[in-house]
């Protein structure tokens, strides 16, 4: 960008600082990032930055740091202007100027933060291409700071996650997907009403889903499902009345429990299972995919019409799988009681995920 007069000083001081407080210890940010990458392109910045390594408080070594950092910035106007926007400098003064929100605005000159750019057809089109990016920086930021300069692949910025995205690094790393984590999903006696769930029945655990009903039209579940258990609660073991039953599944990465996901929601969809009639339900939603079934029987007690005694909801959340069930309820809150069931087993899931013990 020619005709730039950039004050290459200030500007080196403030990332000079951004840089030495990265060097020791405090987070990277978008301008020490920048800097680094700036200067590692050359021999001389690349023995700053080694400096900088060895001896971080040394006066000799910020001295020098700013030395070639003002030298870099006055040869590239593009990279000044970049620093610039990320510090967010003050504009130079210039007398007779106009403010516009923080620019300066001469005859023949426009100042963006320390950048100035002649008023020439050629520095007309920079400005304007400088204008938009302080627009588009100031607009990312509104969403949370999203580092403009700082992304080193091709993907989108704000591309949708797919399972087996590599989690946020500010973000915890799941529960190892194992019998012991299972085991921590599954509901335990105090996790129940045990008025209306007096009796709960022992957890079954395996490190295997083989021969599993769920999995049966799902080959991913089959082969790869590093854990599975259950566990039921009712009025009795013998009573089969008002049962409430939860599986859990486990995989080695979200990929794979998504495969199996649509796997056994297709499979319910489709296959006659023979023991009863399925039909989709649309309920509360629960993970990160989910999908709710009604099962319709008959109650030979009070009426040998067909009736809707089963509902369950199948859900994934990263790569776990979980199955919550109310069979045989006898009660008017058949249709509703798998809403608070599946929410406390979807709670345990999400915790296991943010790898916090359920």
């Amino acid at each position: 960008m020619g005709g730039a007069d950039v004050d290459a000083p200030d500007l080196a001081a403030m990332a000079a600082q951004a840089l030495s407080a990265a060097a020791s210890g405090a987070a990277n940010t978008a301008v020490s990032d920048l800097v680094r990458g700036r200067l590692s392109r050359s021999a001389r910045g690349q023995a700053a930055l080694d400096e900088l390594a060895n001896a971080p408080s040394d006066p000799e070594t910020s001295s020098n740091l700013q030395a070639t950092l003002a030298d870099e910035i006055s040869s590239d106007a593009e990279f000044a202007g970049r620093l610039a926007v990320l510090l967010h400098a003050p504009s130079q003064q210039h007398t007779g100027s106009v403010v516009m929100t923080g620019s300066k605005v001469t005859r023949s000159q426009v100042a963006l933060g320390p950048l100035t750019i002649n008023n020439t057809r050629a520095g007309q089109l920079s400005l304007a291409a400088g204008v938009l990016l302080v627009v588009l920086i100031v607009a990312l930021a509104a969403y949370g700071g999203v580092r403009l300069f700082d992304n080193t692949d091709d993907s989108p910025l704000n591309a949708p996650s797919e399972p087996g995205t590599t989690r946020s690094a500010s973000r915890a790393a799941a529960l190892p997907p194992t019998t012991d984590t299972v085991s921590q999903i599954l509901p335990g006696r105090s996790s129940m009403d045990a008025q209306e769930y007096p009796w709960a029945g022992t957890p079954e655990v395996r490190t295997s889903a083989a021969g599993s009903g769920l999995c049966r039209a799902a080959p991913e579940c089959e082969r790869n499902a590093t854990a599975a258990g259950a566990v039921e609660f009712g009025r009795g073991e013998n009573e089969g009345e008002n049962r409430a039953e939860f599986l859990v599944l486990a995989f080695p990465d979200a990929a794979a429990a998504h495969r199996t996901y649509i796997d056994i929601v297709q499979d319910y969809e489709e296959a006659d299972r023979g023991f009863g009639n399925f039909r989709k339900v649309a309920l509360e939603r629960r993970g990160e995919e989910s999908q709710g079934f009604d099962e319709y029987g008959t109650d030979a007690k009070s009426n040998p019409a067909p009736l809707n005694v089963n509902r369950m909801l199948i859900f994934r959340q990263g790569a776990f799988i979980g199955v919550a069930h109310q069979m045989d309820d006898p009660t008017e809150q058949r249709g509703t009681r798998i809403l608070s069931l599946s929410a406390m087993l979807a709670n345990r899931i999400a915790k296991t995920d943010a790898g916090k013990t359920p």
